[in-house]
């Protein structure tokens, strides 16, 4: 029994190091493409304003469609792009991970802990789950009521 709350405790301590990784890795994506797009934004039309080019040449053409699908892209991405809540995020799961580790060196039940931090790291999960991005661009329904409850005698 023993041996299997440690693989246990192995396996989470795994996910989590694992999520860590992902998570940093796509903020580092996020954040250069958003700075990208940003640079893009600003360079091109500084560039057909200026002269170097013209927006009736090849050049110019390439450039205005450019600015035209970087621009949708930036405001479509924008959530993730430019969003505080991925460092948030970040910092969250390092503080998660950092608490089991620390519970785990501590001893005690360790099939408790394991329990614990499962919880806490699969309501994380769900948690940044429900803030993706196709969730942001739906419009958010009122919450239902139920039946009784907030409606007047009129309705």
């Amino acid at each position: 029994m023993v041996g299997d709350v440690d693989a246990l405790i192995g396996e989470l301590d795994e996910r989590m190091r694992r999520d860590c990784r992902r998570l940093m890795l796509w903020r580092n994506v996020h954040r250069t493409t958003g700075v990208a797009y940003t640079v893009v934004m600003i360079l091109v039309p500084a560039v057909l304003a200026v002269g170097f080019t013209s927006s009736e040449t090849a050049l110019g053409k390439v450039l205005l469609l450019a600015a035209a699908v970087v621009g949708g892209l930036n405001v479509t991405f924008k959530p993730y792009l430019h969003s505080r809540q991925r460092r948030g995020d970040v910092n969250t799961m390092r503080l998660l991970h950092d608490e089991f580790r620390a519970e785990v060196a501590a001893g005690g039940d360790r099939l408790a802990v394991y329990r614990k931090y499962t919880a806490a790291y699969a309501g994380e999960f769900e948690r940044r789950g429900g803030e993706l991005l196709d969730g942001k661009l739906g419009t958010e329904e009122p919450p239902e009521e139920k039946d009784g409850e907030g409606k007047t005698e009129g309705s």
